[in-house]
């Protein structure tokens, strides 16, 4: 009997996991928010913390019906630009105000913002015409990226939790970390199911295409300049030059010898006439 699938593994059990732990923020955020300061604070809430949160849960409510499967690739647009505004607000924030927390937000916001892009989008024409096949995040694998953003979450908690002193901010700091490794995890399955119905897999170079291809264009060149020395070899047979260089080279060998013969006789010469010349002086 085939064993049932677990549940971080099922794409379904994590997006109603989201859509529920999306609407616990904003429900604790609404009373946190009206529980210290009124109205004005739970409209300043909702404009600012909680606004990325709506459009989130608007997006995996979609997805579970039949428009958002149909639509499912502008959908996915709509979430990957949420999460460029996301990740430009915290650039911003990091430059204003530089801080540990405030550089792990961004790293998280950028591995997240990557990891949507390179997923969501391959099944697009996006994917195409821009050419993102092509882009060096596409050899980071799947267990990296998401473990990536797993690592950097937990970090990015420890660092929360010691700066909240009220329990409330306790309370929203989990439930946002329990919603990105949801996240993480969905986008995760997303791409497993993608390399499976081997969606765009092939126009992705990996190190293993890319040192296959090396090694292809190295055995092509040790072919090209081995054709070309035996052509050359076999035109030098053909036309006899080999035989000509061999006379060429006897030829100059017996010059030399001629040469050397003649230049030690003109040296035995000029010795004699300087050996009778001294006989004459005496």
């Amino acid at each position: 009997m085939e064993s049932r699938k677990k549940w971080y593994n099922d794409a379904n059990t994590i997006t109603s996991m989201i859509i529920f732990i999306i609407i616990l923020i904003i429900v604790f955020s609404q009373s946190f928010a009206l529980g210290r300061n009124g109205s004005l604070e739970l409209f300043t809430s909702i404009i600012n913390h909680n606004s990325i949160y709506l459009f989130i849960l608007i997006y995996f409510i979609l997805i579970k019906f039949y428009i958002g499967k149909r639509y499912f690739n502008y959908l996915s647009a709509f979430l990957i630009f949420i999460y460029f505004i996301t990740t430009t607000t915290s650039f911003l924030t990091l430059v204003q105000a530089f801080s540990f927390n405030s550089t792990l937000d961004f790293v998280l916001n950028t591995l997240l913002l990557i990891y949507l892009v390179h997923t969501l989008m391959r099944d697009t024409r996006i994917w195409r015409e821009f050419y993102l096949s092509k882009s060096p995040f596409n050899e980071l694998p799947n267990d990296f990226m998401f473990y990536s953003i797993i690592v950097v979450t937990i970090i990015l908690l420890a660092v929360n939790l010691i700066n909240t002193v009220v329990i409330s901010g306790v309370i929203i700091t989990i439930l946002d970390t329990i919603y990105i490794i949801l996240l993480a995890r969905y986008i995760y399955l997303y791409r497993i199911f993608l390399d499976k119905k081997k969606i765009d897999v092939g126009d992705t170079m990996n190190l293993d295409d890319i040192k296959k291809t090396i090694n292809e264009i190295d055995k092509s060149v040790s072919k090209t300049v081995d054709d070309i020395g035996k052509n050359i070899n076999d035109y030098v047979v053909e036309k006899g030059i080999d035989k000509k260089i061999d006379k060429a080279v006897e030829a100059t060998k017996e010059a030399g010898k001629e040469i050397g013969k003649n230049m030690k006789q003109a040296a035995k010469d000029v010795k004699d006439s300087l050996d009778g010349n001294k006989k004459g002086d005496k």
